[in-house]
Formats: C-alpha cells, structure tokens, sequence
C-alpha cells in the first residue's frame, strides 16, 4: 500500500511573478501661482478652523491685504514690477 507522501503528484512550483516598480515622478520645484494657492488654502482653513462661514472664510482668503507678514513678506515678489515710480519706457 503506497503511503500519503508517494500517493501525492509532485507540483510544479509557481514560479514568482515580478513586481514592477512604479515609475517614481519627480517633485517639480513649486512654482508662484502653486505657492498662492497653497498659501490662500492655509488662510481659508484657518479661518475656518476660527469660526468662520464659507462665504467670509473665502473673502478673507482672496484679500492679500489681510495677510500677516510671515505669509505675505512686505518685499512680496509678486507685487515687484521692476521699475521705480516716475519711469517711463522709452
């Protein structure tokens, strides 16, 4: 009588699939408009987070003016043209 181990076919073993690796996209440096928006989003959730309704948190997020210092700097390189007052182009 053949026993429990001769009885069972041997099977062929799997051979292991390859997993392949997402291609890893790389972080673009962020530009002024993303800074903006990312800045306007801090503002708004933090206005939120205050007690305030959608409609005055979004007022608030879209008035520059209303920014603190340390997100807006004095120097805000958005609001640079680059020429002093009373120039012209010629």
């Amino acid at each position: 009588m053949p026993s429990k181990n001769q009885k069972r076919k041997k099977r062929a073993k799997a051979t292991p699939r390859r997993v392949r690796k997402p291609r890893a996209v790389k972080d673009l440096p962020l530009t002024k408009l993303d800074v903006f928006y990312i800045e306007m989003k801090m503002v708004f959730d933090a206005a939120k987070k205050a007690g305030f309704d959608d409609s005055n948190a979004l007022r608030i997020a879209y008035d520059r003016e209303a920014y603190p210092d340390w997100i807006v700097p004095a120097d805000d390189p958005v609001k640079k043209i680059g020429w002093e007052d009373g120039e012209e182009d010629v």
